[in-house]
């Protein structure tokens, strides 16, 4: 592949950090932008990507994810795995997002399910299905994105 100029590279990143902070993984970032894993993780590194995914991970899931490793952990006689103070405070927060932006954040979770779903039949696939399952998810995720910001716009309303 060419060199890329410093505005490309730019896009390339900025494209990169969006998809793996919604929870796309770096191989399949790879292939839906054409950039290398290696340099998509020096650039995760450098720009602290793994941070950026983190604050975005206010999801119902995520918070029933922490919440069932705490009941595990005290059905097992184990430490606690989160202080229960910081996990009620996520929950909290979650409740004090607006009507609107809740229905935004389960519509984005359900929507980063579905693509996932794709990419994992793409990965599942090869040849011409696994070119279909690929150019379908990058024609479709732009507008998921698309419809999510309205949502989210809306909200602020």
């Amino acid at each position: 592949m060419a060199r890329l100029t410093a505005v490309e590279a730019d896009y390339k990143r900025s494209q990169g950090k969006e998809l793996f902070t919604k929870g796309f993984s770096i191989a399949n970032i790879s292939e839906m932008i054409g950039i290398g894993v290696k340099t998509l993780g020096k650039w995760r590194e450098d720009g602290k990507w793994d941070e950026e995914r983190e604050l975005q991970t206010l999801k119902p899931s995520n918070i029933r994810k922490l919440t069932l490793k705490c009941a595990q952990a005290i059905e097992r006689g184990e430490p606690l795995p989160y202080k229960a103070d910081d996990i009620t405070k996520i929950v909290a927060a979650f409740d004090r997002i607006t009507d609107h932006n809740k229905i935004a954040v389960y519509t984005m979770e359900s929507l980063d399910g579905f693509s996932n779903f794709i990419l994992e039949k793409a990965g599942q696939s090869s040849g011409k299905k696994r070119e279909t399952y690929m150019s379908t998810i990058k024609e479709i995720r732009p507008y998921f994105d698309m419809y999510i910001t309205e949502l989210l716009q809306k909200g602020d309303d």
